[in-house]
């Protein structure tokens, strides 16, 4: 179902299609580029190109004669997002009818997206572009086979992690970099990881700041509970107010870890609220699981420009991993906060995904809004088979594991890449999707469960399948910034034995 902003707008007027064989079919046979409009549920700058550049007569007219438009969410589609993204959202991509890019932008006004639509197609129709070739990150051949070199590997390759985390680490304000705040819980994780085994105060410090400085500050909603995505300031002010249920389940794993190790009731009580916000905003009664997000729009009075009112809607899409994220940190906390309904919840949730999300061929489907969509994606499988195995350990109950293991081999017959790693998806027949990816952090959150798959099944070949991961990865890791955080995370499990 294609999406529009929720404020008056007339785009969907424009004859959208998804990303499917059929709108590339179209673009060929009428010889036109295509417009691939990137975005997502909560962005602001996207419903403004709703609002205003797609609702302009003219730009319409353009789209309507000379191009197939596409729309493409970035939750309800990672693996394009993360092959086409120019840097955020919106992404307007211009490709040929193979799905190469010709051009791309952000957000444009409408006056200058009006001048690159007639600039593209004039462009197209003089050159005919070729295919446009896209680099795919590979693994690399060079394997550490000898058990005392491959320690050694991994233990200078951990240093390089947690070297390039820390250089980030902002010492003021917490968090990492100095401008714009994330919500960074994957990077607060390893870093509580680090702290675990080597008891160097440092990280649990670094941690401790970021999460008493979110919850002291306007990244935390006060009046309704949770925290907000995203804030312009460094000091985590001026925040951005969505609301991803990704974040606020790596935010919850944090403050659970936090608590465990300080056993301050702070991190309890930002735990809890944070249940108290998804349980109360986000669950979904009828299938017991968890919708996307909720979004915060403003609409203006007509009769006094520039005043208004917030009102909320709710991405009622139910994403595989970022509700397998929630599973798994509920499960915590209903032991960590002795809150037994939280395991109720998780299980419920956990039972959902298997029976309506999973796919015979492919693993578990991506999201559900009604039926599911999108199977076979890596981090759907990885997410879905860490909850899994949280699920087995909270209960002891041996059906969890069974699927776990139904998981990882999928994993391991699918998008085993030859050369190292495992791929982001399997290959698709269109544009850049034809090209796999082997991304660090999806590769470090595999190694990671399947780590946890060895321990817990007692079966070294997993614990093989992780270092098939790890090894990939040895270079620079200060150019993957927080992206590295999830490979050092399983770089330290792995060293530690786990």
């Amino acid at each position: 179902m294609i999406r529009f902003s929720p404020n008056p707008n007339r785009a969907e007027l424009i004859p959208w299609l998804e990303w499917e064989e059929d709108a590339f079919r179209k673009a060929r046979e009428q010889n036109k580029p295509v417009m691939l409009f990137l975005g997502a549920f909560w962005c602001r700058y996207c419903q403004r190109m709703d609002e205003e550049a797609f609702s302009d007569r003219e730009n319409m007219a353009l789209l309507n004669a000379y191009f197939v438009a596409l729309r493409a969410e970035n939750a309800k589609r990672p693996d394009i997002d993360a092959r086409y993204n120019l840097n955020g959202w919106p992404t307007i991509a211009f490709l040929n009818p193979a799905g190469d890019l010709l051009a791309a932008s952000n957000y444009l006004p409408t006056e200058e997206f009006k001048d690159l639509l007639l600039n593209v197609y004039l462009n197209y129709q003089q050159q005919r572009p070729e295919n446009c070739p896209i680099e795919s990150v590979q693994g690399s051949e060079s394997r550490a086979d000898q058990p005392a070199k491959r320690e050694q590997s991994y233990r200078t390759n951990l240093t390089a992690v947690t070297n390039a985390i820390m250089a980030l680490a902002d010492r003021e304000h917490g968090g990492y970099g100095r401008g714009q705040k994330f919500i960074q819980a994957e990077a607060n994780n390893f870093l509580l990881a680090c702290y675990e085994s080597t008891q160097d105060a440092v990280y649990l410090d670094q941690v401790r700041l970021t999460l008493d400085r979110m919850r002291e500050g306007p990244i935390h909603d006060i009046e309704e509970g949770g925290y907000f995505r995203t804030t312009t300031g460094a000091d985590w002010s001026q925040p951005h107010r969505e609301k991803l249920l990704a974040e606020q389940a790596g935010l919850l794993s944090n403050c659970l870890g936090a608590f465990r190790l300080t056993g301050r009731a702070e991190y309890a009580a930002m735990a809890g609220d944070i249940i108290d916000y998804l349980d109360r905003k986000l669950f979904d009664p009828a299938s017991g699981a968890y919708f996307g997000c909720e979004d915060f729009l403003r609409r203006e009075r007509a009769e006094d420009p520039g005043s208004g009112e917030f009102f909320t809607i709710i991405d009622e899409c139910i994403y595989t991993d970022a509700n397998a994220l929630a599973i798994a940190a509920y499960l915590v906390g209903a032991t960590v906060l002795n809150r037994p309904a939280c395991k109720d919840r998780a299980l419920g949730a956990l039972e959902f995904l298997w029976s309506r999300c999973l796919s015979a061929e492919n693993g578990m489907f991506h999201y559900y809004d009604g039926v599911p969509r999108l199977p076979g994606l890596l981090h759907d499988q990885t997410s879905m088979g860490t909850a899994l195995l949280q699920a087995h350990l909270g209960s002891g109950d041996g059906k969890y594991l069974e699927r776990a293991l139904e998981l990882a081999e999928s994993i391991l017959v699918r998008l085993k890449n030859p050369v190292g790693g495992f791929f982001d998806s399997s290959p698709r027949e269109l544009g850049f999707l034809k090209l796999p990816l082997t991304e660090i952090s999806q590769n470090g959150a595999a190694a990671a469960f399947f780590l946890k798959l060895a321990q817990v099944a007692d079966l070294p070949k997993y614990r093989d399948a992780a270092s098939w991961a790890l090894d990939t990865f040895t270079t620079d890791f200060s150019a993957y910034g927080i992206q590295a955080a999830p490979l050092g995370y399983a770089l330290s499990q792995w060293l530690m034995g786990k």
